[in-house]
């Protein structure tokens, strides 16, 4: 920006006096940090206003300055209640002077679209490929093999990784974990506020709260109209598991029970407990290729029926539209705010910040060991 202003208006300006100006016409577009946090009572006393039944906390530290805010809107609460109940928790760092991190719970619906639980700002190498792959598989033996090649590369990565497999992995986790990575999701959307995360706080819940009720807005319109008993996803892997599993074999154990082979493999299905000891019937709430072999078997000319019968529930139309029945509403501007007063008189001081602390601020997170790859050079084939 030097340069063009000398080459286009022939000023002379140093590197300091333009960070300053932009520092200053980013203030007067969205307000200061200072004033952000001043008027951070007011904002939660509005945001109640806005979305009764919302839960936020705002907490001080001894010295009376800002520790945390914590906001679940009403609608995030609502529709988790039609979800899977898997979460995941990832932070991002803030960019402003004051520092901080934004937290993030977050879950995923039957569409695997990213869905909010709670926000949360408070104060203050080639085995990578391999590491996702052994924690997506269903099957033990599967997992030990990638996990053995995992150990090979990076043995110290896997001292930890051994206390962390009963809670992580699908094939060893106790719980419903479905098919989802949490350790993807909550990223996504920390990328979705990359920008704001330099706003003053007000701003930043402001944003957040804009970008939410219109995803709202569109996933409840989105299958509104649908003829469908399930998601469009969830449908298209029937239509393809159906396919699939006329090549199968299924001969009858018990009742409801049993034995399909094919594509080189055994699997026994039982109907009665919806297990597979493929693992994937189990966890993923829906017939795969071998629990349709067995339903085909079982049930004849209604097996087709029976599919919707044998999957969980929160794959169905109706429990994605409950998930976003409710609206967000955006709080009002601050011109418009009537609060009582002794609330308006409280004013939240900011973080305490290390004055002695040098240089410019840092807004790229420093890559750890492992992360940089070395990018190859490709010769040309002419």
């Amino acid at each position: 920006m030097s340069n063009q202003l000398r080459t286009e208006l022939g000023c002379k300006v140093s590197y300091w006096k333009i960070y300053n100006g932009m520092e200053h016409a980013k203030s007067n577009v969205r307000g200061t940090h200072e004033h952000g946090y001043a008027v951070l009572n007011v904002y939660h006393y509005m945001l109640e206003v806005a979305n009764p039944g919302s839960k936020k906390t705002l907490s001080l530290d001894e010295n009376e300055r800002f520790k945390y805010f914590f906001v679940s809107y009403a609608a995030w609460m609502t529709g988790f209640q039609e979800m899977r109940k898997v979460i995941a928790v990832d932070g991002t760092f803030l960019r402003s002077k004051y520092e901080g991190v934004l937290l993030s719970v977050v879950a995923q619906n039957a569409e695997n679209h990213i869905f909010p639980a709670s926000k949360y700002s408070k104060d203050g190498f080639d085995y990578l490929p391999r590491s996702h792959y052994a924690t997506g598989v269903f099957d033990g033996c599967e997992f030990n093999d990638h996990f053995n090649q995992i150990r090979d590369l990076v043995p110290k990565r896997c001292k930890l990784s051994t206390r962390l497999v009963p809670h992580t992995e699908q094939e060893f986790c106790h719980g419903n974990r479905y098919n989802i990575m949490t350790s993807n999701i909550a990223e996504l959307v920390n990328s979705m506020f990359d920008v704001e995360r330099e706003f003053p706080i007000v701003t930043l819940f402001d944003e957040i709260n804009k970008r939410f009720a219109l995803l709202f807005y569109q996933r409840r319109m989105k299958l509104v109209n649908s003829a469908n008993r399930f998601v469009p996803s969830i449908e298209k892997d029937i239509s393809k598991y159906v396919n699939v599993d006329n090549k199968l074999l299924a001969h009858q154990i018990t009742n409801y029970k049993f034995s399909v082979t094919g594509h080189g493999d055994v699997a026994t299905v039982d109907l009665q407990r919806r297990t597979c000891t493929c693992r994937i019937f189990d966890l993923d709430k829906i017939p795969y290729p071998y629990a349709m072999a067995a339903l085909r078997a079982q049930y004849g000319a209604d097996f087709g029926n029976q599919i919707y019968e044998y999957s969980s529930p929160y794959y169905s139309v109706e429990k994605y539209i409950m998930t976003y029945c409710k609206k967000i509403h955006p709080v009002p501007p601050e011109d418009s705010w009537i609060v009582l007063l002794n609330v308006i008189e409280r004013e939240i001081p900011p973080p305490y910040v290390d004055p002695s602390k040098p240089g410019r601020r840092r807004y790229k997170r420093r890559r750890g060991v492992g992360e940089s790859f070395p990018t190859r050079k490709n010769k040309c084939s002419v």
